[in-house]
């Protein structure tokens, strides 16, 4: 085994989450204190809003040490929700409308959430009611959590798609990202764990108030895991690179992406059986080419474009700064001579 190999397991742990049983109790409890207030401040929200789940880093189990952020879906189950149809965009692969027009059955869904015409869900409506709701919620019971351990003042805002409550206590701050996710049905094998995500993407006249984005979370997950702890180690090792390299818009949805394409290629079992250093490297070329060719493949649909929303010139210093970043790394590997210091210093 390499000099290499030993100093990124060494990193990878260096930098890994402490599974710490305060800390996570303490965003479930905050967690479960927004979504009950207002479940209490919206009748509707209560109906429909009944599970949540947990994505991104934490999800997968693959958070660093000095991560204070968690990604939660809010379920949006509407009533006959299997009769949604879903109006596949050619124009803007993985996005679509979501056509309630034989899934009208309350006058939330007819006079509120849609248009009027075409009963299709509008995301500003939608936006409208989930962002009074989490306002009045915190207004009327209060934005005031304790824990068993701590005092949380919580804060709220709206950030595009995401509607965050910030949490600070005297001794701990973290932000929890609630995204909605209305629940769809597909024809695939796992029909039950699709979602649709609003997110505007451009086109003619007013129709990006009506775009959603195709989501599997549970899916991604049950890659990312079958792949085992040499894969967690290496997403963790990209991630802290990128903190390195000041790459914000570089997201570990990307990482995640990449992971699971390069699990289709050459089987998940064969990744468990990898150095961390082989699967990183290897995470890392991919994600280089990813660059190079100015586009990154979404896991369920591959005709969009996960890089679609860089600008030119964040494309450019992206790609320069990752494949330089790759061309050293990948050298280490022979380097009988390898200090700890200066391969460290990449994830730094």
């Amino acid at each position: 085994m390499s000099n290499f190999e030993y100093y990124l397991q060494d990193i990878a742990s260096d930098i890994c989450c402490p599974n710490d049983p305060v800390d996570n109790s303490d965003f479930v409890d905050v967690k479960d204190y927004v979504l009950d207030i207002m479940r209490m401040e919206d009748s509707y929200f209560r109906y429909i809003c009944q599970n949540d789940i947990l994505f991104g880093s934490a999800a997968h189990n693959v958070r660093l040490y000095n991560d204070d952020e968690f990604d939660v879906l809010m379920e949006l189950r509407f009533p006959a929700h299997n009769r949604i149809k879903q109006v596949d965009l050619k124009d803007r692969p993985g996005f679509m409308y979501l056509d309630f027009s034989n899934a009208c059955f309350d006058t939330m869904v007819t006079n509120t959430l849609t248009s009027k015409v075409q009963k299709l869900m509008s995301q500003s409506s939608l936006k409208s009611w989930l962002d009074s709701t989490f306002r009045a919620a915190l207004k009327n019971y209060g934005n005031i959590f304790d824990t068993g351990y701590e005092r949380y003042t919580l804060r709220y805002i709206w950030r595009g798609i995401t509607y965050t409550i910030y949490a600070k206590s005297p001794s701990r701050s973290f932000s929890i990202d609630f995204v909605p996710a209305v629940k769809i049905v597909r024809n695939s094998h796992n029909a039950n764990t699709w979602h649709a995500i609003p997110k505007q993407r451009a086109g003619p006249g007013n129709t990006p108030n009506f775009t959603f984005m195709l989501s599997n979370s549970q899916g991604e997950l049950q890659h990312v895991s079958r792949c085992g702890q040499t894969m967690r180690d290496a997403l963790r090792l990209l991630q802290a690179l990128r903190n390195s390299k000041d790459l914000p818009k570089l997201r570990c949805y990307h990482m995640v992406t990449v992971a699971i394409w390069m699990a289709r290629r050459i089987g998940h079992s064969t990744i468990s059986n990898m150095f961390v250093s082989d699967a990183f490297l290897m995470l890392l070329s991919d994600l280089c080419d990813a660059f190079i060719d100015g586009h990154l493949s979404h896991v369920w649909d591959s005709r969009m474009n996960l890089l679609g929303d860089l600008k030119p010139a964040e494309m450019s210093r992206y790609t320069d700064v990752l494949c330089s970043a790759y061309n050293t790394l990948k050298s280490y590997p022979h380097q009988s001579s390898l200090s700890f210091e200066r391969c460290q210093g990449h994830f730094q």
